[in-house]
């Protein structure tokens, strides 16, 4: 509220008070003496027609001329008119018309001559058939030799009432607007006595409500504004130490919260969220600032989680379990714990804490698979080996041939663990962080010589066609030169090994405006399009290599390193492969 409106609201609040005290005071003075005032004339008019009445009396028994002329002598007065009614109700004499021309008085419509002609005083207050304006009737019977022998009238027109009334009311209106312009002189008076200290404290109050606790409300005395002002200044001091803390509170839980890695989620009575952190955001894939406010329900997809998270709150004991949820990057596997909070000063009724275990269950399960895997691959070889070492024990020292085919055996079967170990070996460097990057200018020229120079001679044994180019052998990328011969020789090797003689591989370095392209392309035996999604895994393999169809046959590993070596480069694997025609792998470094 502005100065001005707090300086008009006070002197409009005792206005109104002083007003209404005013007014009442008017209203019940105004019905005391209009009550007072209809009682004396009343009391006038009962007065006025018993002296009537008594005159008529003593002077009775008198003829209809004689009464009216009475009628006519008595009353002066032109507010007044007096009346008299024989016992038959003819008119015998009238103050104000000619009783001749009157009709008859006994009838209904005039009560108080029928009660008092019956001998009793009658009242009522009507329209006057003759003169047409209304009056007040008060009649009384006139006896003679105790006989009702005719009733007086007197009849006060209710207008003289009315004028009285209307003097009595106008003179309570004046005294009442003469103390209206005291009260709002008073008022004025009043409200600026109060307004100036009120006005300074209501400054400060706002500048306290708008954070800005540097003023104090200077008001002194012994008043109880005064008071207030030592009690705000006061609470001014107390808010500011309080705010302080609260906001330094506030900071650090928002940057824990912030922080953590697990989701965070927080709910009232109601199932809505009151808290959702940015982890929890990043895993339900929800904004966590649309979040607050709605229900936990339109923002976890999961029906498991929500019956899950109803259960903890029903149960009132925190409970763990794991779900698989879909999202847009896929799906993932949760850990989630539920634990209802118990009833006090904060709104939160449940808290969820979220923890993404997609890579560990996927690291176990790998990990299971790889046991699985290495030992289905060894156990081969070792079983063979075995055979040969058996069979060598039982053979005769001059069997020459035999001795020269288990010979054979136990080298092919030692050079495969060979390769496998060496497999595993560079795929367990590609995965460690403990192998860090040495990055180095390569130029492409070189890698395309490094290649020609390890890989044509096993190409040419084989007979194969083996090309290898480079679009700008004079351009250097800055890469670990390790990594991408661990590429090409795994790729190029897989391309040998699955290239029957007679066959083609070709090596690419390209350079375009996206970056470099190592490709290696084969005219092969190629890869189904159903085994294609999984070639990249450890130890798979098409059907092609696990049924022996190449000579030599491979590990399982060699599109496992590829894949992760590229990874640890920040590069992208693609491969096209159609059965029969051969097989496309292009390594893209940005």
């Amino acid at each position: 509220m502005r100065p001005s409106g707090t300086f008009l609201k006070l002197f409009l609040d005792n206005l109104l008070v002083v007003f209404v005290i005013i007014a009442l005071a008017g209203a019940f003075t105004y019905q005391q003496l209009d009550a007072n005032y209809q009682r004396e004339t009343l009391q006038n008019q009962n007065r006025l027609v018993s002296v009537a009445m008594e005159h008529f009396q003593a002077l009775w028994p008198l003829d209809q001329p004689s009464v009216d002329r009475i009628c006519k002598d008595l009353l002066h007065d032109p507010t007044m008119r007096l009346t008299v009614v024989a016992a038959d109700g003819a008119v015998l004499g009238d103050s104000e018309t000619d009783p001749a021309r009157m009709s008859n008085h006994r009838t209904s419509d005039r009560p108080e001559v029928l009660a008092a002609l019956s001998g009793q005083r009658g009242e009522d207050a009507r329209h006057s058939g003759t003169l047409g304006i209304p009056f007040r009737y008060v009649a009384l019977p006139l006896t003679h030799n105790g006989q009702v022998v005719a009733a007086v009238r007197l009849a006060v027109p209710v207008k003289a009432i009315v004028e009285g009334e209307r003097f009595i009311r106008n003179t309570i209106l004046v005294a009442a607007a003469m103390g209206a312009v005291g009260a709002v002189l008073l008022s004025l008076l009043s409200s600026w006595m109060w307004y100036a200290p009120l006005r300074r404290i209501t400054r400060t109050a706002k500048q306290m409500a708008s954070g800005d606790l540097s003023s104090k409300a200077d008001l002194t005395g012994r008043s109880r504004l005064a008071e207030l002002a030592v009690a705000l200044n006061e609470t001014r001091d107390n808010l500011g130490k309080y705010l302080g803390q609260i906001a330094s509170q506030h900071q650090d839980f928002s940057t824990v919260l912030a922080t953590l890695q697990e989701g965070v989620i927080a709910t009232d009575v109601e199932g809505r969220v009151i808290l959702m952190n940015r982890a929890a955001g990043d895993l339900l894939s929800v904004p966590p600032k649309t979040a607050v406010g709605r229900f936990l329900a339109s923002v976890v997809r999961s029906l498991e989680i929500l019956e899950f998270q109803e259960h903890a709150m029903a149960d009132g004991t925190p409970l763990r379990k794991q779900f698989e949820i879909d999202v847009p990057e896929g799906r993932r596997i949760l850990d989630v714990h539920a634990t209802k909070v118990a009833p006090g000063p904060s709104s939160i009724s449940c808290l969820l804490v979220i923890r993404d275990v997609t890579e560990l269950a996927m690291a176990g399960a790998m990990k299971a698979q790889f046991v699985a895997n290495a030992s289905h691959e060894l156990r081969t070889p070792l079983a063979t080996i075995r055979a040969a070492v058996d069979s060598l024990a039982s053979a005769q020292p001059g069997d020459k041939d035999e001795l020269t085919k288990l010979t054979g055996v136990l080298d092919r079967h030692v050079t495969r663990l060979e390769e496998m170990t060496k497999d595993l070996l560079d795929l367990h460097m590609v995965e460690s962080a403990k192998f860090p990057l040495r990055l180095e200018d390569i130029a492409l020229g070189d890698l395309a010589d490094w290649t020609r120079a390890q890989f044509a001679a096993q190409a040419q044994e084989k007979g194969l066609a083996l090309s290898v180019a480079a679009s700008l052998p004079e351009h250097h990328i800055r890469s670990d030169r390790k990594l991408l011969e661990l590429i090409l020789r795994n790729l190029i090797d897989n391309a040998i090994k699955f290239t029957a003689p007679g066959g083609r591989v070709d090596c690419g370095f390209d350079m375009t405006d996206k970056g470099v392209f190592l490709r290696v392309s084969d005219t092969g035996c190629g890869i189904k399009p159903e085994d294609q999604p999984r070639v990249f895994e450890r130890f798979y393999q098409s059907d092609a290599a696990r049924s022996g169809a190449s000579k030599t046959r491979g590990t399982g590993l060699g599109l496992a390193i590829v894949k992760h070596a590229a990874e640890r480069l920040g590069a992208k694997v693609d491969l096209r492969s159609e059965p029969g025609q051969g097989t496309t792998v292009i390594v893209s470094i940005r």
